[in-house]
C-alpha cells in the first residue's frame, strides 16, 4: 500500500534529458513540484554521442539542475530513442523493478518511446495512477506508413490503461481522439510552460545583432528554432528563402538547433545558391537572444505537438509564419497572432514570410498579438499546478485521496 500521510511520489520517464522541448517541460514539471505533496523523481535515458538538442552535454547540465533543485534522478542506459528489440527489453525489466522497489503513487511518461516502455512497466508493476504526455505524436511525418500504424496500435491498447493522458492543445487532444486514443473524460490539456517574462524582456526592443552572425547591416532577419531533422521541415524553409532572395535579397536565414541534417542543409542551400546568407548556428542556451535578433520567426514543421519555440517566439513579439499542422493552430490564429501556410510548401512559405517583410507595420502589430496571446497560462507555475491538478483527481479516481 502506498503510504498516502507522506507525499504522493511520482516517477517522470522521458528517453533524452537534453534541451528540446519535451525535455525542457519534464525538468521544468519535476523541479516545480510542490514538494510538501509530491516528491518527484526523474528516470533519463542516456544520450550517447546522439547531438541534437544539445546531447550529453545538455543531459549533463540538465541532470545538474534536477541535482540541484534536490530532485532525485537516475540514467537508465538501456532507454533509448530508436528501436532496439534487446535494449528495450532490458529498459523494461530495470523500470519494473525500479517501480517495484520505488512503489510511486504515480509514474508519469513523456514522449512515444519511453511512454510505451515506461506504461508497460508501470502497469506489470503494479502502479496505482499512470499519467502520460504524448508532447505530439508519431502517427504521420516521423515514419513510414507500416510503423506509424504499430505505434499506433501500440498507443491505443496502452490508453486502455492510462489513468490520465495530458496533450499540450486542443488539437493535440482531438488529434488523439480522432485516433481512437484515449478518452475525452481522461484527457486533460496543459501549455508547456516557459519563461514568459525573459522572453518578453529580449523581445522588448529591436531586433538586436547576434554574436557568431555574419548577416550585414540592415539585413532583414529571418529565423528559426528546432532540430534540424526531416520531421522539422528545414528544408522546406531553406527553399522558400530561396525564392524569397530573388524578391527579397537583403533577407538572411538564422537557423539554431543541432542535428544530423546539418550538413545536408548546408548542402542544399549552396545547391539553391543562398550558402552565404544562411547561418548555421548549432544549439544554443541564448534562445532569447536569439529570437531578439529576428525580424520574423518561422516554424515550418511538418508534424507538432505545440512548438515551444514557436510560443516563446509569440512572447518575445515576433511576428510568425507556422505550418497549419498538429497544434500550431491552436497557438496562432491565422492573420490575427500569426500566418499559417500548408505544411510543406515551400511557395506558400515564402509568400507568407514575404508579407511580413513588406508589411512592416502590419507585421509589428502581428508582433504583439502574438506576445499578448501568451498570457500567464503559458507559464511555468501554471503549468506545475495543472498537472498535479489531474494527478489530484486521477489518485481519487483510484481511492488513494
Amino acid at each position: 500500500m502506498t503510504d498516502t500521510s507522506a507525499p504522493y511520489k511520482v516517477i517522470h520517464v522521458i528517453t533524452r534529458l537534453d534541451w528540446g522541448g519535451s525535455a525542457q517541460n519534464t525538468l521544468l514539471t519535476a523541479v516545480g513540484h510542490d514538494r510538501s505533496r509530491f516528491a518527484p523523481m526523474v528516470v533519463a535515458g542516456a544520450i550517447g554521442q546522439w547531438d541534437d538538442q544539445g546531447g550529453a552535454q545538455a543531459g549533463e547540465a540538465q541532470g545538474g539542475i534536477l541535482r540541484q533543485a534536490g530532485v532525485r534522478w537516475q540514467m537508465l542506459p538501456s532507454l533509448t530513442r530508436e528501436l532496439h528489440p534487446f535494449k528495450d527489453l532490458v529498459a523494461l525489466w530495470q523500470l519494473i523493478r525500479l517501480f517495484r522497489r520505488e512503489r510511486p503513487a504515480i509514474v508519469h511518461t513523456h514522449t512515444s518511446k519511453a511512454g510505451a516502455l515506461g506504461r508497460l512497466a508501470a502497469w506489470m508493476a503494479r502502479v496505482p495512477v499512470l499519467v502520460h504526455t504524448p508532447h505530439g505524436h508519431v502517427y504521420y511525418g516521423h515514419f513510414g506508413r507500416c510503423l506509424s500504424r504499430l505505434f499506433l496500435l501500440i498507443e491505443r491498447v496502452l490508453a486502455r490503461v492510462t489513468t490520465s493522458m495530458i496533450a499540450l492543445t486542443e488539437a493535440e487532444r482531438e488529434d488523439h481522439l480522432t485516433q481512437r486514443v484515449g478518452s475525452r473524460e481522461t484527457f486533460a490539456v496543459i501549455p508547456s510552460g516557459i519563461d514568459i517574462e525573459r522572453f518578453r524582456r529580449a523581445g522588448s526592443g529591436a531586433a538586436a545583432r547576434l554574436p557568431g552572425t555574419t548577416y550585414p547591416d540592415g539585413a532583414f532577419v529571418i529565423g528559426s528554432v528546432g532540430w534540424l531533422t526531416p520531421v522539422k521541415g528545414h528544408a522546406v524553409l531553406i527553399e522558400a528563402f530561396a525564392r524569397l532572395k530573388r524578391k527579397h535579397p537583403a533577407v538572411h536565414l538564422l537557423l539554431i538547433g543541432s542535428g544530423w541534417l546539418r550538413d545536408e542543409l548546408k548542402t542544399l542551400a549552396a545547391s539553391l545558391g543562398v550558402a552565404s546568407s544562411v547561418d548555421l548556428l548549432g544549439m544554443r542556451t541564448d534562445v532569447p537572444e536569439c529570437l531578439g535578433a529576428m525580424q520574423c520567426f518561422v516554424l515550418p514543421s511538418l508534424n507538432e505537438g505545440m512548438g515551444r519555440a514557436l510560443v516563446e517566439a509569440m512572447a518575445a513579439a515576433r511576428p510568425v509564419v507556422a505550418s497549419r499542422v498538429g497544434g500550431i493552430p491552436a497557438i496562432v490564429k491565422d492573420r490575427r497572432t500569426g500566418l499559417l501556410v500548408p505544411p510543406g510548401d515551400a511557395a506558400a512559405l515564402a509568400a507568407a514570410i514575404a508579407e511580413v517583410i513588406e508589411r512592416p507595420d502590419w507585421a509589428r502589430t502581428l508582433g504583439l498579438a502574438a506576445r499578448d496571446r501568451i498570457d500567464a497560462s503559458f507559464s511555468v507555475p501554471a503549468m506545475v499546478r495543472a498537472i498535479e491538478a489531474v494527478y489530484d483527481e486521477a489518485l481519487k479516481r483510484v481511492g488513494l485521496a
